[in-house]
């Protein structure tokens, strides 16, 4: 049942504010983390060297996702993916696999991919705070692995995944921050779909309870950053991706994915200009 359906179903002035808060967040979350089925198998099919990567988070969860090494760049990027996916989704398929094997070599450096908590192989019950605990667990995977620098780690986040990685990269130092279809914040978007809910919002400024506030952290995450969006999106609009770039750090780049809905993947765009900012961060410092 979607929210809007559920005010329509649902006298909430008759609810005392504890009520509305339950009910609106019980239903807000499960349409923000869903999660769909893994692919059996591993991802032999995508064509560069891969290897199963398992870790345990703060609170005592198992993850599990997978470290592929393609090219000779000394970064590594760390990537966050968005609701309703999971790890498999990349390489599932024999045509998905042959896509992101060629993501991969034109990256042309390692690529660790993992499953939050409730997603994938994974158990639990997802949650913001959740997720950012699970990518804590990953980045400190990272750290841990002797053949990788942890100060050429870059964040790399898409949809939900750039609200983790925005605030993975406010706690912890990285090489760089990649943005792909970011939203603002949970409110921004649940105004955005259903401005009906802006006069309960405005009463109840504590709601959501799950906010990913991007746009509130942005600021003060240190860069250099890299924002991409396609300006068709109609699950994220592209305004909210622009709002994100205004207000982050310098250096910063942005990227506009022609006529691409949220769900396109232009490789065509998409690999050279995550490539030449990975490049750059390789450059040495200027004089």
């Amino acid at each position: 049942m979607s929210v809007r359906r559920l005010l329509s179903t649902l006298s909430l002035a008759a609810l005392p504010p504890i009520g509305i808060s339950f009910v609106l967040e019980t239903q807000l979350r499960r349409n923000l983390f869903r999660t769909g089925p893994y692919a059996p198998g591993v991802p032999d099919k995508v064509g560069v060297r891969f290897e199963h990567a398992v870790f345990w988070t703060a609170d005592g969860h198992e993850l599990d996702g997978w470290l592929f090494e393609a090219g000779d760049l000394p970064h590594t990027i760390l990537f966050m993916h968005g609701t309703n996916y999971n790890s498999s989704d990349m390489w599932g398929t024999e045509e998905r696999a042959e896509l992101f094997g060629g993501f991969l070599r034109g990256l042309g450096c390692r690529f660790l991919v993992f499953d939050y908590r409730g997603y994938g192989r994974t158990a639990g019950e997802p949650t913001e705070q959740g997720t950012y605990l699970d990518a804590s667990a990953a980045l400190g995977y990272l750290h841990n692995r002797t053949e990788i620098d942890p100060m050429k780690i870059v964040f790399y986040g898409f949809s939900m995944g750039t609200g983790v990685a925005v605030e993975l990269a406010l706690r912890e130092p990285s090489a760089g921050l990649i943005l792909r279809a970011p939203f603002t914040s949970v409110r921004d978007l649940i105004i955005e779909r259903m401005p009906g809910l802006r006069p309960l919002l405005a009463v109840m400024p504590w709601l959501p309870l799950t906010r990913f506030d991007s746009l509130r952290k942005i600021a003060h995450v240190p860069g250099p950053l890299l924002v991409m969006h396609g300006d068709a999106d109609e699950t994220v609009p592209y305004w909210m991706g622009q709002r994100l770039y205004e207000r982050g750090p310098e250096p910063k780049t942005f990227v506009t994915f022609p006529n691409a809905e949220h769900q396109d993947f232009p490789l065509d765009i998409m690999t050279p200009a995550v490539r030449e900012f990975v490049e750059r961060l390789a450059e040495p410092p200027r004089a």
